[in-house]
């Protein structure tokens, strides 16, 4: 039995190598779009690249995305390298593309960063930014919720506010006034963006280039960072009684939450990957779910964000601070456990193989 831990890389140059050699040697053809400003460490360039498996013009689709949250691409490597290599292409059915978007944020997947190059959130990013939507809860809590300084005292303050919003509005509303999106904080944390990200752009490329005439599709986005270690859920932003929801609980069963529901461990979101998916392909029939895996106790993963949301701000951070920051939050979002690698990937496989069946 071959051992999963093995298609985990450690690096996002690793994972983008491996995914690369495995979609070649699995025969398929590699698009790549070369990032045109950002840069990875040492300054070598960023890539959005593409594998499609299957009939060109099938008319039925799955979509399997990772790296929408930069650190969080690990994982979602993983699964797309791990099902390359285990020979995915082999079962992929009659009448069906399969498409595998590797590292949709390149610059957070190579810095280590849940954001992308401008400080945004890109499952965040899908609104419209002459007009965006307003967090007013964020606004009240911003200076508390990513401090301008990490000193002990300022924290224990910022922590105390918090805390006092909690007790009076409940933990839940404090989780959706941090995490659901914010617009005007660009300092801040899960902040949407004032434009259009050039992941984006890229997306509407990939839907005309590779998903045009799709009548019927699955999409599945691999994330990290919320749940217990090593649990799964997947987070489908459709409400209970929807035909989606539907179509997502006979797929998925006991894996479907909805957080438009009040059934997932995420708070409803703005300007989501799922959203932007629901725009682009109004003629098809959509089923978009988000595996989101566990990895550590989220005041460990808020401390962290906290951490590298401050570590940005800065001009000319120490490196050994700068460094253990990274470690920190590539810890938070990515346990680097053979345990913890084979609960997730056999969560990845539990998800993977009733989609398969169901896209035909």
């Amino acid at each position: 039995m071959n051992d999963p831990t093995r298609h985990f890389p450690d690096t996002y140059r690793e994972a983008r190598a491996n995914f690369i050699k495995a979609a070649d040697r699995a025969g398929l053809d590699i698009t790549t779009r070369v990032h045109p400003g950002a840069k990875g460490p040492r300054g070598r360039p960023l890539f959005l690249d593409v594998a499609r498996a299957g009939e060109r013009d099938a008319p039925y689709a799955l979509v399997l995305i990772s790296g929408t949250h930069g650190v969080e691409g690990y994982f979602g490597s993983a699964v797309q390298t791990g099902l390359l290599r285990e020979g995915l292409v082999e079962h992929v059915p009659a009448g069906t593309r399969v498409l595998l978007i590797h590292a949709f944020n390149p610059f957070g997947f190579a810095w280590n960063r849940r954001v992308n190059e401008d400080n945004a959130d890109l499952n965040r990013n899908f609104v419209q930014h002459t007009k965006p939507p307003r967090n007013a809860a964020y606004d009240t809590l911003a200076p508390f919720i990513a401090p301008k300084d990490m000193a002990p005292e300022v924290l224990k303050t910022a922590n105390g506010h918090l805390r006092t919003y909690a007790a009076t509005h409940g933990a839940f509303a404090l989780q959706t006034a941090i995490s659901a999106g914010q617009y005007h904080h660009p300092d801040g944390l899960y902040f949407g963006g004032h434009k259009e990200s050039w992941s984006a752009a890229m997306l509407r490329d990939i839907a005309i280039e590779h998903l045009r005439g799709v009548k019927k599709m699955i999409a599945i986005d691999y994330h990290t960072g919320l749940g217990e270690t090593g649990d799964a859920e997947m987070i489908c932003e459709d409400l209970p009684g929807s035909p989606a929801y539907a179509r997502q609980k006979k797929i998925w069963g006991r894996y479907v939450h909805s957080n438009e529901g009040g059934e997932s461990l995420s708070a409803p979101l703005t300007g989501t990957l799922d959203q932007e998916f629901a725009r682009l392909f109004r003629d098809c029939e959509l089923t978009f779910a988000a595996l989101e895996v566990g990895t550590a106790p989220m005041r460990d993963v808020f401390s962290a964000l906290r951490k590298d949301n401050w570590l940005h701000l800065q001009k000319t951070p120490d490196r050994t601070v700068f460094d253990a920051i990274k470690r920190e939050i590539r810890a938070a979002f990515y346990p680097d456990t053979a345990d913890w690698k084979r609960k997730v990937w056999r969560h990845a496989i539990e998800t993977l193989e009733p989609a398969l069946a169901a896209i035909a």
